[in-house]
């Protein structure tokens, strides 16, 4: 019973997530934002994102508790919702925004962070009802009116409260958590070379989001069709999730960490190649073998290098710099491409960026940068 409760705590959290971060792109061009405010609104809330995630890492650790983290970042989410809806002016609509892109990823970061310490063996198991939850957030955003969305993002945030209230979360050893103790993350190489990896992957996941979408707005593609691209591209990741023990047992952490790096230039090269929405969608489908293969070894590799005291820091951190920092330099980097040249040059270039993580990993191995991963690359926990 405990374990279906915690499913579908991250169902609900990420049916929440699903209805805004799909219709993204679009709810900012309805407004009528210009190009450059649009960036403004994307990188701010990447920034965002980067600031909260240093303070709630630091207080998660400090407490020696995650779950604070989640209601204090389920509590803005709703308020910045509240916000954008229910106000008329555009600055404090940018505003909002930029609070819901910033708060929803660490959302969903304290949301994973809570899973993995608690069900470390079966976290890919739980991702596939984060992935289903997404996947019922985005349709069921496309079909409602905005005061649907709302009630829909309001219901199910709720609902995963509830959920997770009386979880037993298991306390660990307060410490307080100074600037020496960063500074310890900081200075561990393995730490920063995997953070360097996953921050050019995670560039790409969100050119995927911002550019490939504002493609596919260009193409005429309706708001169904979009939260259809995003929902298909959820589905792919739970047969991967559900399979990812059996993944890592049989595939090294190389083998894969490369696999999914070639898979997300390729992704990015069809993407700049194809010129019709449909074919955008078909090709977003090569999600199976990228973003839930990237996320498992995020976590695992990040947990393979870092302190005991300092597991959730390095967790939300870790998801701060790839994920928070990516987001913003992708879309400041993204308009400036669109801007000076196209859209399918953009792509090719954001495909271009798959060499970083390929050189990063050779240089981490050949001078011994790996540590103990490398001495069992088949990662089964």
């Amino acid at each position: 019973m405990k374990n279906v409760r915690l499913a579908f705590f991250l169902y609900f959290s990420y049916v929440s997530v699903g209805c805004i971060v799909s219709q993204l792109i679009p709810l900012i061009n309805d407004v009528g934002y210009s190009a450059f405010e649009k960036s403004l609104i994307l990188g701010s809330g990447a920034l965002f994102s980067f600031l909260m995630s240093l303070w709630l890492g630091k207080m998660s650790d400090t407490q020696g508790r995650i779950k604070p983290s989640f209601y204090i970042s389920t509590f803005l989410y709703i308020i910045f919702m509240l916000l954008f809806y229910f106000l008329n002016s555009m600055f404090f609509k940018a505003v909002a925004l930029a609070g819901l892109i910033g708060v929803s990823r660490t959302l969903m970061s304290s949301c994973e962070t809570i899973v993995l310490l608690a069900k470390p063996e079966t976290f890919g198991k739980y991702q596939s009802m984060g992935a289903l939850g997404l996947i019922s957030g985005s349709l069921l955003s496309a079909q409602l009116m905005p005061i649907g969305k709302g009630s829909l993002c309001l219901f199910s945030t709720l609902a995963s409260i509830c959920l997770i209230y009386k979880w037993p979360e298991e306390q660990k050893e307060k410490k307080e958590i100074k600037m020496q103790d960063f500074l310890l993350l900081l200075k561990n190489k393995e730490y920063v070379g995997y953070l360097m990896i996953f921050f050019f992957l995670m560039l790409m996941g969100f050119a995927d989001q911002y550019i490939v979408v504002d493609k596919m707005v260009k193409l005429k593609a309706s708001a169904g069709m979009i939260s259809l691209k995003y929902a298909l591209q959820a589905l792919m990741e739970i047969p991967v999730y559900l399979s990812i023990k059996k993944i890592f047992q049989k595939f090294s952490v190389s083998t894969l960490l490369i696999f999914c790096t070639l898979m997300s230039a390729i992704k990015f090269t069809l993407y700049g190649f194809v010129s019709v929405s449909y074919m955008i969608v078909a090709v977003s489908l090569l999600q199976i073998f990228t973003h839930p293969i990237i996320v498992v070894l995020s976590k695992k590799l990040i947990a393979s290098c870092t302190p005991s005291h300092l597991i959730a820091s390095s967790q939300i951190i870790g998801f701060a710099v790839y994920f928070g920092m990516s987001g913003f330099i992708a879309s400041l980097l993204g308009q400036g491409l669109i801007t000076w040249f196209s859209f399918d040059i953009a792509l090719y270039i954001f495909a271009s960026l798959a060499l970083f993580p390929f050189l990063i990993w050779y240089f981490m191995r050949k001078y011994g940068k790996v540590g103990a991963v490398m001495k069992n690359e088949n990662i089964s926990d």
